[in-house]
């Protein structure tokens, strides 16, 4: 019986077979070929998830002065039950995310069926081919205890694995562009050793021909400006030494509007990485101060709104204090305090914690319960009680649900044997 893949409308693929893959390999060699005799630089993003389907069109819609394409684009997504569906619906030219921005299908469209200079698969030979690999591999945080961000780790198994297959398989002089969000130290401890050690098994010198790896990472926003969030916002860089800058400087340049947004170049990889995780730990922290806040102001009859509202008049200085909600979700603010607090002891070996960053986490994770005090603050008894929450992203117009805090709300309201129901038109 043959495997499969379910999209999330249903549809079912079947996961690819030997004979198939070996036809792939065919297919990519000679697709790569036609596109390298036509001037253009080959890609590869690697994950074809929230972040890296849509950069991968990004890439492939880049044009040079006379308007032709620059790069000709690989994705690659591997060919599990969980995600392989991804390929063929990219190959009809649909986007694989649902989005209220509307150049997210436009995009698709234009460089799968259009400009044909965008194409996914599941085959590893691929890295073989590409100038440039930008990974955008899915990296999380666990945190095994509910409200106890302190104990939260990062597996960085499958990220890992992922780099040991560029290892096994690109050109010595391919640029390793990470994009993923990963502990500070990822890049120069994790990454550049792995593909060292790989390239030496091949018998490469790579005293001669060291890694190229760089990291810039995205500052995505899957909501209305999905795509622009990607292109047309500012960009931080750096590399594991100058060749790395050096390349990495050259494609974003060719990729993201520059001359609006200027690259910001850092001196290391560990920069650029703490720069990410120290960013959004500086929103979580600014969202669980007004949370705490919050709580005062209910208790002595305040509405905080109005105070907030008040203090951002200050502006250069206040305006950018963030509102008081019923939790914060998704999947930057909820773990970057507990990638970097991780990275301190696991790639550093330093003693000590984030005390701060993840006190704000968890405050931002069990704020939820707050709300459930507030119900019952009117209706002491919820056994039974029949309750609609309406919207269950984690920001509004937004068909992403990961991390959101309707879920912790949802789950502690079924322990309490309310009768919970859902909508969300996303």
């Amino acid at each position: 019986m043959l495997k499969t893949s379910i999209a999330p409308d249903g549809k079912e693929y079947a996961l690819p077979t030997a004979e198939e893959n070996e036809k792939e390999r065919l297919i990519l060699k000679q697709i790569t070929d036609q596109q390298r005799e036509l001037g253009r630089k080959i890609v590869a993003v690697q994950g074809l998830g929230f972040v890296g389907c849509v950069m991968a069109t990004v890439v492939a819609d880049a044009e040079d002065e006379n308007g032709k394409p620059i790069y000709y684009v690989h994705g690659h997504q591997r060919a599990s039950s969980r995600s392989y569906w991804k390929v063929p619906t990219i190959n009809q030219g649909i986007a694989p995310v649902s989005s209220s921005d509307k150049e997210v299908p436009e995009i698709f469209n234009r460089c799968v069926v259009e400009k044909k200079n965008f194409r996914a698969t599941s085959e590893d030979y691929v890295y073989t081919l590409v100038d440039v690999v930008v990974v955008d591999i899915q990296l999380d945080a666990t945190k095994p205890a509910f409200g106890e961000a302190e104990k939260g780790y990062c597996d960085i198994s499958a990220f890992r694995e992922g780099i040991r297959t560029l290892g096994r398989n690109i050109r010595p002089d391919c640029l390793v562009l990470v994009e993923t969000t990963v502990p500070p130290g990822t890049c120069d401890q994790v990454v550049r050793p792995i593909l060292e050690e790989e390239f030496v098994k091949r018998g490469i010198n790579i005293e001669k021909n060291p890694p190229l790896v760089a990291h810039s990472y995205e500052r995505v926003m899957p909501g209305a400006h999905y795509v622009a969030s990607i292109r047309d916002f500012w960009r931080v860089f750096s590399g594991v030494n100058e060749k790395s800058i050096e390349l990495c400087r050259e494609f974003l340049t060719n990729v993201l509007n520059v001359k609006e947004y200027p690259l910001t170049q850092l001196d290391h990889t560990n920069a650029s990485e703490l720069s990410k995780v120290m960013e959004n730990s500086y929103r979580a922290t600014n969202i669980a101060l007004t949370l705490e806040w919050a709580k005062f102001a209910e208790q002595i009859g305040v509405d905080i709104f109005k105070v907030r509202d008040a203090i951002r008049k200050r502006k250069g200085t206040h305006d950018n204090l963030l509102r008081p909600s019923l939790g914060v979700g998704g999947y930057c603010l909820t773990k970057d305090p507990v990638l970097a607090n991780w990275s301190m002891g696991a790639l550093f070996g330093l003693e000590g914690k984030l005390e701060m960053a993840i006190r704000s986490v968890n405050i931002n994770d069990t704020m939820p319960l707050h709300t459930i005090e507030l119900i019952k603050s009117v209706i002491p008894e919820l056994r039974n009680l029949r309750i609609s929450i309406l919207g269950i992203s984690y920001l509004e117009d937004l068909g992403d649900t990961r991390h959101s805090p309707y879920k912790t709300l949802v789950e502690f309201l079924r322990k309490d044997f309310a009768l919970v129901r859902t909508h969300d038109p996303y």
